[in-house]
């Protein structure tokens, strides 16, 4: 053992962690569940990399940020969190050279995706890629279950404060302050919180007929089972989405809330179907957790009534109550996947990966940040940062959804329309093309094109 191992601390994992450790050991677990949980960003800097002055910066936010110095290990059959001492140099340097542009992004791709171990290693990886003329790409790589969208926006804005000598006030909440505090609710509100869901599990709709269930497939419980990774992209007019958020304004809910209610309704439309099982995803539900940079991810299960033609409005209006009363009830455990509660639903005949509404967590967080215009430039748009040109690179491949089918409400900073994914094995483009057509007569959309992919 190293002469700083007296230094290192065991802690429990966060439930949301043992989910993730207990997944990628399952002998179900497949490697593209495995890759998805890989947050990865690569950005081209030219002239290059100020590497001393990246060290340095990059050091005190681990210094800061005690989840960037965890890994995790198996005991005697429990899992525990190692938090090393500050002091590990997490930037690897690779030098590509020279290359033509599509080798250049094709060999950027393939070290940004790279498989990330979940056990007994680091679950950072700054890497500097020397690329010549070209300049440097800086890519940073994280597990998931060390940091959510959230998070990363946090590390993100912190990073460039350092490198730009500006001040960070607050101190950033550690992990082992989450542990104690923000995992659960504390005591005094668990009685009440836990009958909240109680209650609500009564309301819970038993699966539809519908995607695989209808084909006789296994359904995709817990998210494992092969898959085949399936999108459309729906963009409207902007006329229309001018007209889409005044409509909620003037009923008092978010559009997102509206939004979830069109895709919630045109599934029961075109189904035939009265009630449906849904989850949702939640990030920070505290103010105080605005400085923590973990993973804080709550996947409460909600349900949804049919509206239909007459009463959406009605419909819409509900399930915005329904997504507040949710979030004053968290965090719970009945939102943290494969915990007793979800287990309990699935063995009674629930199907919680059947579907699920995605918003962007980190959206309103990036909206905020004094580094707002940054944090939104396209990939391939040069934003000048003090004497650096930085350029975002798309880096992204394709990957497989935890669930049957989502609605997803995409990443840029206006609103251009939403995408649906999908399993091919559970629906062919007809169906889900139907769908969205249905979404957008609903919510009074001009649709534009459907690109599928």
């Amino acid at each position: 053992m190293s002469a700083d191992s007296s230094k290192i601390t065991a802690h429990p994992v966060t439930l949301k962690q043992k989910f993730m450790l207990d997944q990628a050991i399952h002998p179900d677990c497949q490697d593209d569940l495995r890759d998805l949980w890989t947050l990865s960003s690569a950005v081209l800097v030219r002239p290059g990399v100020d590497l001393r002055r990246l060290r340095r910066a990059v050091h005190k936010l681990m210094e800061r940020h005690d989840i960037l110095r965890l890994r995790f290990e198996q005991a005697k059959g429990t899992w525990r969190a190692l938090i090393d001492p500050p002091g590990r140099d997490p930037i690897r340097l690779i030098d590509l050279g020279d290359r033509d542009d599509e080798t250049f992004l094709s060999e950027i791709k393939t070290i940004a995706n790279a498989p990330m171990p979940l056990v007994g290693q680091p679950l950072i990886d700054f890497v500097i890629v020397k690329c010549g003329s070209r300049g440097d790409v800086g890519i940073a790589r994280f597990h998931h279950a060390i940091t959510d969208g959230y998070g990363m926006v946090v590390l993100a804005e912190d990073l460039i404060k350092l490198l730009m000598g500006m001040p960070i006030t607050g101190k950033a909440v550690s992990f082992v302050e989450y542990l104690a505090r923000h995992q659960l609710p504390l005591p005094r509100r668990a009685a009440k919180v836990d009958a909240f869901w109680d209650k609500l599990r009564e309301e819970l709709p038993k699966a539809p007929n519908i995607g695989r269930k209808a084909k006789g497939l296994e359904p995709l419980w817990h998210s494992f089972g092969e898959t085949e990774q399936r999108q459309i992209d729906f963009r409207v007019t902007p006329q229309s989405i001018i007209r889409f958020e005044n409509r909620a304004a003037e009923l008092g809910i978010s559009e997102n809330a509206l939004l979830f209610a069109g895709y919630l309704d045109a599934l029961c439309q075109c189904y035939d179907w009265d009630k449906l099982l849904f989850k949702t995803h939640v990030s920070r539900t505290d103010p105080v957790l605005d400085t923590y940079a973990g993973d804080h991810t709550l996947d409460p299960i909600l349900p949804y009534r049919r509206g239909g033609e007459k009463e959406f409005v009605a419909a819409a209006q509900a399930l915005s109550a329904t997504l507040n009363q949710a979030m004053e009830h968290l965090p719970a455990g009945a939102a943290i996947r494969r915990t007793p509660y979800e287990n309990e639903l699935i063995e009674a005949g629930y199907y919680t990966e059947q579907f699920s509404l995605y918003e962007p967590r980190a959206t309103v967080r990036q909206q905020r940040s004094i580094f707002s215009e940054i944090f939104y430039v396209e990939y391939g748009q040069e934003q000048q940062l003090g004497p650096f040109k930085l350029t975002p690179l798309d880096i992204a491949k394709p990957q497989r959804s935890l669930y049957e089918m989502q609605l997803h409400l995409g990443t840029s900073k206006t609103r251009k329309g939403f995408s649906i994914l999908y399993d091919g094995i559970g629906y062919d483009f007809r169906e889900v093309r139907r769908i969205g057509d249905k979404i957008c007569a609903l919510l009074e959309f001009d649709l534009t094109e459907a690109i599928a992919s």
